[in-house]
């Protein structure tokens, strides 16, 4: 079964920490909201 990835308080809630997105089609495309650092503002 599916369970939800636990966040630490400093990883960015968007990309889960990565700094990127997986695309669907292939490839990856950086996180608009911490600009690829994976950490929360």
């Amino acid at each position: 079964m599916y369970q939800r990835k636990r966040l630490k308080r400093s990883q960015c809630s968007y990309c889960t920490g990565r700094g990127y997105h997986q695309l669907l089609l292939g490839g990856s495309e950086t996180c608009s909201s911490c600009h690829g650092t994976g950490k929360a503002k």
